[in-house]
Parts: structure tokens; C-alpha cells; sequence
């Protein structure tokens, strides 16, 4: 009887360990604003309602492997919802290499930020349109089918000694660049526009070499950069939104 035990504790331990692995990257559960206590209290409960789902699956895996081997289960599971969560983490990280672009293309980089989102300090724009991809992602109920991406992981990913590195790294390197392809389409109207403007200085500039247009300039050019992004961000917005459900949708493909 203990040792029945001892492996069903065993086997929902093992269950924590691929969600809590999970949530630990995936945008908006892993947020450092978020007290550390809370984000393991919601893995451990997250788990527990997800255990009567998984449970048979796992403890039937988990039967015929000898107890000294079953700790490599363990990192089996934790690389298997981190791979999860690092994918999802991997499309906030596209579209925050697009908000610093686009601070630096609109004279907007150089104003010291905070960090909000994450460890390290961002520019403000940068904070600003990823904490806003964060709620539309919230909003929409995508932090849900992660819930379901961890479930059907099962199946893409069973329980089992030994990981299929190709299988993985073939995944994780499609959403590298299905997720850099949307940074590019983001970034493309203010690629255009900062070399637009920088052409239009630079002509002005050897008509007038006694005034510093560069300088003289920087302001129109923000304010010129701050209209185009009011213009696009619901776009930007619905954009990311379509990548990462699109991600979703085929997560274990």
C-alpha cells in the first residue's frame, strides 16, 4: 500500500514538474510582478486540477521503470513544459525585438526604463507594447489553451526515459522563425519610415551645412514616429495575437 502511494505521489509530483516548468516561462503567468508565492501556489493548483486527467497516462508510464531511473523522468518532464513555455516566451521576445527597433528608429531609445515585465530594464515604448501584448493575450483567453497545450503535450511528448531532441529542436526552431518573420512584418512600416527620414536629413543636410538638421529634426521625427505607431498598434496588436494563436493551433505538430 505505501508503495502504491509512493508512486501515485510520485507520478502527480511528476505532473507538477511539466506544468510548473511551463508556467515558470510562459507570457503572463511568469511575470515577475506577480509575488513568486502566488505563481506556486497557481502551478501546484493548476496541477492538482489537472492531475484526475493525466494521472493515468503517467502512472501507467511510470510502472515499468526502476525506481533508481525514475529521477530522469523528472528532467524528462521539467525540459518538456519548458520547451512549451520557452516556444511561447520566444513570441513575446519577437515582438519586443520590434518595440525596440521601433524606439530606436523614432529617436526614442536613449530615455532610461524600468522594468516591468521582465528582469532587465526595457525603453518605455518597448515596456509599454509588450505589457499591452500580454493583456490582449489575457483578454482573449490564450493563456488558457496553454492549459490545453500542456494536456495534448502528452501525446506529442509522452512520459518516457530519454527526450526526442530532433523532434524538439525541430519545433522550437519553426516557431523561432515564424515568430522572427512577424518581428520583420511589425518592424517593416517604421523600416520605411526611418529610412525615409534619415535620406530626407541627410539631402537637407548639404543644403544647409551650418544648421545641425540632424538635431534640429529629432523632435518631428518622434512626433512623425508616434503617429505612425498610433495608426498601427491595433494592427500590431492583432498581428502578434494571430502568430501566437496560430502557434497554438499547431503546437504539437
Amino acid at each position: 500500500m505505501n508503495s502504491a502511494l509512493a508512486d501515485a505521489a510520485f507520478a502527480a509530483f511528476m505532473i507538477f514538474c511539466r506544468i510548473g516548468s511551463c508556467l515558470m516561462l510562459v507570457p503572463g503567468y511568469s511575470s515577475p510582478r506577480i509575488p513568486m508565492q502566488f505563481r506556486l501556489l497557481l502551478a501546484i493548483a493548476v496541477s492538482l486540477s489537472l492531475t484526475p486527467l493525466l494521472f493515468d497516462m503517467t502512472a501507467t508510464a511510470l510502472a515499468p521503470v526502476a525506481p533508481r531511473l525514475r529521477p530522469f523522468l523528472l528532467v524528462n518532464e521539467v525540459v518538456s513544459g519548458g520547451s512549451i513555455g520557452l516556444m511561447a516566451r520566444v513570441e513575446l521576445l519577437a515582438l519586443q525585438f520590434a518595440a525596440t527597433f521601433v524606439a530606436n528608429a523614432i529617436g526614442l531609445a536613449g530615455i532610461p526604463g524600468q522594468p516591468i515585465d521582465d528582469t532587465e530594464a526595457l525603453p518605455p515604448l518597448t515596456s509599454l507594447l509588450s505589457m499591452a501584448a500580454v493583456m490582449v493575450l489575457l483578454a482573449s483567453g490564450l493563456h488558457v489553451e496553454i492549459l490545453k497545450a500542456l494536456v495534448q503535450s502528452y501525446a506529442a511528448m509522452p512520459v518516457r526515459l530519454g527526450i526526442d531532441a530532433g523532434w524538439l529542436l525541430d519545433n522550437l526552431t519553426r516557431v523561432v522563425a515564424s515568430s522572427w518573420m512577424m518581428a520583420l512584418r511589425l518592424s517593416g512600416p517604421f523600416i520605411v519610415y526611418s529610412v525615409i527620414v534619415n535620406i530626407a536629413v541627410g539631402l537637407a543636410s548639404k543644403f544647409t551645412p551650418q544648421v545641425s538638421l540632424y538635431f534640429a529634426s529629432l523632435g518631428l521625427v518622434t512626433m512623425g514616429g508616434l503617429f505612425i505607431l498610433f495608426l498601427v498598434t491595433p494592427e500590431w496588436l492583432g498581428v502578434f495575437l494571430d502568430s501566437y494563436e496560430s502557434w497554438l493551433s499547431g503546437r504539437m505538430g
